[in-house]
C-alpha cells in the first residue's frame, strides 16, 4: 500500500498533501525496520525514501490518524487513515499484524462515495 501511495505513477501525483503524507508514514516505517531488522522492509523503506525529498523530521510519532487529500474523477476529497496494530497478539495468527481502515474526512467526500456506490 505504501508502494502505491508514495510511487509517482502511484497515487502521488493526486495528493494533495504528498508532504503530509510521506511525514507520516517514513518514519513509522524506519521504526518497523528498526524493530525487526527486516531486509524486505529495509529495501522497501530506501526504494520510498527515493521517491521524493527527505521526509520531515518534526512529525508527532503519537499521531494516530492520516489526514488524505485525493484528486479523483475532477473531484478532491478528503480522507483520514487509521492503522491498528496487534503487537502483543496471544495468537500467533495475529501477532503483527497491522489493519488500515480509510473513512470520508469530510460531508462531501462522504456523498461522492455514496453516489459513486450507487452507480451516480
Amino acid at each position: 500500500m505504501m508502494r502505491l501511495a508514495l510511487h509517482p505513477r502511484g497515487l502521488a501525483p493526486r495528493l494533495g498533501n504528498l508532504a503530509q503524507v510521506r511525514a507520516f508514514l517514513l518514519p513509522r516505517l524506519a521504526r518497523r525496520v528498526t524493530a525487526t531488522g527486516d531486509p524486505a522492509l529495509a529495501a522497501l523503506y530506501e526504494e520510498l525514501r527515493s521517491y521524493g525529498p527527505p521526509e520531515a523530521t518534526d512529525t508527532d510519532p503519537a499521531e494516530i490518524a492520516l489526514p488524505i487529500l485525493l484528486r479523483h474523477g475532477g473531484a478532491d476529497l478528503s480522507f483520514f487513515s487509521t492503522i491498528t496494530t496487534f503487537g502483543a497478539a496471544f495468537d500467533i495468527t495475529l501477532d503483527e499484524v497491522a489493519v488500515e481502515a480509510y473513512f470520508p474526512g469530510d460531508d462531501r467526500t462522504d456523498s461522492y462515495l455514496r453516489d459513486l456506490a450507487a452507480g451516480r
